[in-house]
């Protein structure tokens, strides 16, 4: 269990049956439930390759357990600049007690699945690194008084979505939150309104962070040593729920961004941004015979969603089209091109 954190249910309770825990075996399934409660141990998610269904539970992840450290090159390959954006947890102690980071990755085992890179989990002492979906990883893990959190996308970050970047930042700031205060009852102190962590965001080094303090403020820049403008990460960070619109200082998709061919995911969330008459333009403009475009909405009268996402999957399939094509569309047919960073 040291070596791979994980360990199966009836291995646990072959334990207890020891001399030593005989008294709490008729209480083994309450005292597992407490475990996976406190985020002690997590469930091992697994699913049907071909119908998606979740599989029944065999192995449970013990993060605490753990004593080897990272030694892949993960964060060295795939966590680089140009597709990874960062933010850490500050404690304000000079150490983090070992219980709160090992419950921290414990409860993200619960949330999302662990990612194998080279053939190994990426499941170690104080790190984890874990998939969001085919396109996003997420990575925590633990350097000194910090908790980094690392958002990689598989081609270029800024493809990330910012939706998905906010929620998995609010996912571990609440749950930072509750392990911590749960710490503060465990030892009889007073709640205190204020957290024991700051969060701090990374420039496009990776290791040069800027208080949020200095971010929340409306001005349009905050520069770090570097003289980079932090808020650009920052708002990948935090995207407003209400904004349906980019920030009036949005430069649009970078250059790298732009090369890339979209994923269906990405197509999806521009055909929901775009009226079905403005995609038959774009699309006619891009080579598409009208013919097709009739075809569709015959076969799907009544589904104007459904005929712009088929209309963008054909310009993909039969187009090869990227970002820098459909920028260029929108821009020849005078429309706003931040429809691709929504």
């Amino acid at each position: 269990m040291s070596e791979n954190g994980m360990i199966q249910k009836v291995d646990l309770y072959q334990i207890w049956e020891q001399e030593e825990f005989r008294q709490i075996l008729p209480f083994k399934e309450y005292i597992f439930d407490m475990l996976i409660h406190l985020d002690i141990v997590s469930e091992q998610r697994r699913y049907d390759t071909k119908t998606g269904s979740r599989l029944p539970i065999e192995n449970f992840f013990v993060p605490c357990m753990l004593t080897q450290r990272n030694n892949t090159d993960y964060l060295t390959q795939e966590c680089t600049p140009e597709r990874t954006v960062s933010l850490a947890f500050v404690f304000k102690g000079t150490i983090i007690p070992p219980a709160l980071p090992n419950r921290l990755i414990c409860a993200c085992l619960s949330m999302w699945t662990l990612k194998e890179y080279q053939g190994r989990k990426l499941m170690f002492s104080g790190f984890v690194g874990l998939s969001f979906d085919k396109e996003h990883d997420i990575v925590v893990c633990v350097e000194g008084h910090k908790i980094l959190l690392y958002l990689v996308h598989k081609r270029s970050k800024g493809l990330i979505i910012p939706d998905i970047a906010t929620s998995v930042r609010d996912c571990l700031f609440v749950t930072l939150e509750r392990i911590s205060e749960f710490y503060q009852s465990s030892i009889h102190c007073k709640a205190s309104s204020k957290l024991p962590f700051l969060t701090e965001y990374s420039c496009s080094k990776l290791n040069c962070f800027t208080s949020e303090n200095k971010l929340v403020s409306e001005t349009e820049e905050c520069l770090c040593k570097h003289g980079e403008n932090i808020k650009n990460n920052w708002r990948i960070w935090n995207k407003k729920k209400e904004q349906k619109q980019c920030d009036a200082n949005c430069q649009g998709l970078s250059e790298d961004a732009l090369s890339q061919i979209p994923s269906n995911t990405e197509l999806l969330r521009l055909s929901n941004h775009c009226e079905a008459h403005m995609l038959h333009e774009l699309a006619l403009h891009l080579g598409m015979e009208d013919m097709v475009w009739s075809d569709m909405v015959e076969n799907y009268p009544t589904n104007t969603q459904m005929v712009k996402f088929l209309t963008l999957i054909h310009l993909k399939e039969n187009y090869e089209i990227s970002f820098t094509e459909l920028d260029n569309g929108l821009r020849e047919m005078e429309v706003t091109t931040h429809k691709l960073c929504v």
